[in-house]
């Protein structure tokens, strides 16, 4: 995957495999770090499928569910939902047992995920810094999974005139009015910045 909640690439590279009828114990899966991400414009939607051939293949029940589980933390998420597609294509039955382990660790791994956009939303606060004359939102928060752009597109679309900044492990968002940008991660401070010093760590972000 080009990233660590790369959905689309995901769902795209899925229905290759099935369509060539390979079988999940011969598939390895791997996302690019979430560090190693440069500047680039983030689509709100993009943890959407857009390929109309694989959401010919994929049951939609189980794209709503991989669109909140690609979002868990969890290194092993895209070889379970792999094999649980697998299992849904090749064993049809699957889909009325409420009881299976794979389908229903999936659904705690969803939980899991929205349980803490809810908390990102309500526990977030951010300070006004001036930056270079000019008095901007910041915020820095550690999510539990990889929410940080969800939630960082809830609040452009809550708010579109606000422009802020969002600082995180995985990644910083940045919205300037009209688009959410990205920045490389900032490590969890060891003690609280002065806003001197948080404007020295905006400055050399790449997005100036």
């Amino acid at each position: 995957m080009s990233h660590q909640v790369d959905i689309a690439g995901f769902h795209s590279e899925a229905t290759r495999l099935l369509a060539r009828q390979v079988p999940p114990d011969t598939v390895q899966w791997s996302a690019a770090p979430a560090q190693t991400v440069g500047e680039e414009a983030l689509d709100p939607g993009r943890a959407s499928i857009h390929n109309r051939a694989a959401r010919a293949i994929i049951p939609q029940s189980f794209i709503r569910m991989s669109e909140l589980v690609v979002l868990n933390r969890d290194p092993r998420r895209f070889d379970l939902l792999y094999r649980s597609l697998w299992r849904l294509v090749y064993e049809p039955a699957l889909k009325h047992d409420a009881e299976d382990h794979d389908l229903s660790r999936l659904r705690q791994m969803a939980q899991a995920v929205r349980r803490d956009i809810q908390k990102m939303k309500t526990r977030l606060a951010f300070r006004s810094l001036d930056l270079h004359g000019e008095k901007v939102p910041v915020a820095w928060y550690e999510p539990s999974h990889f929410v940080a752009e969800t939630v960082a597109a809830w609040l452009a679309r809550r708010d579109p005139s606000l422009r802020w900044i969002l600082l995180t492990p995985d990644r910083s968002i940045r919205w300037d009015g009209s688009r959410l940008l990205c920045a490389p991660a900032v490590a969890p401070p060891s003690a609280p910045r002065s806003d001197a010093e948080w404007a020295r760590v905006l400055d050399a972000m790449p997005w100036r």
